[in-house]
This record gives structure tokens, sequence and C-alpha cells, in this order.
């Protein structure tokens, strides 16, 4: 079994028309960073990411969420699906 350290300097999410939903951002946004986490701990304990990594910038893809019409729960599962893509695809 192997250790993941990640270490993020920043994070910046950019959000548009979230006027009467601000305050659901940060729930949402650390949400998504659990799920990230998990999941590419995940990665990493199955084998498909191994040895030392070290990656630069990353920039995920953009992606679109209404929050009028979804759960937090699937706002951040989205978002931390983009990341976890920009990630892996650095990482592989």
């Amino acid at each position: 079994m192997g250790i993941l350290d990640l270490n993020i300097n920043s994070l910046t999410l950019n959000i548009a028309n979230a006027e009467g939903y601000e305050h659901r951002v940060r729930p949402i946004a650390a949400r998504a960073a659990a799920i990230f986490a998990e999941r590419l701990d995940a990665h990493f304990e199955s084998g498909r990411i191994s040895g030392p990594k070290s990656i630069g910038k990353v920039s995920a893809l953009s992606i679109g969420i209404d929050l009028r019409t979804v759960t937090d729960e699937s706002a951040a599962q989205s978002i931390a699906l983009s990341w976890l893509e920009a990630v892996r695809l650095k990482l592989i």
C-alpha cells in the first residue's frame, strides 16, 4: 500500500449565475474536494497511478451546473469528476 501526498496550492472555481445560491457554493466545493481525494486515493491504491509524480498547473474542463435544478451532492460529484479527469490525465 502506497502513500498519496497531494498538495494543492490554490484552487479556483469560476461560478457564473449563482445569484441566490451563494450559500451553497462552499459546501459544494468542500464535498467536491472530499470526493476528489477519495477517488484519487482509490486510483493510487489500485495501482492505476504508481510511483512518485509531480505535476504543475492543472486546468479542468468547464462544466455546466444549474444550481436551481441540481442537488449539492450532484453538483459536487460533477465537479470532482472533472478535477479527477484533469489530474488523472497528467498522472498516467
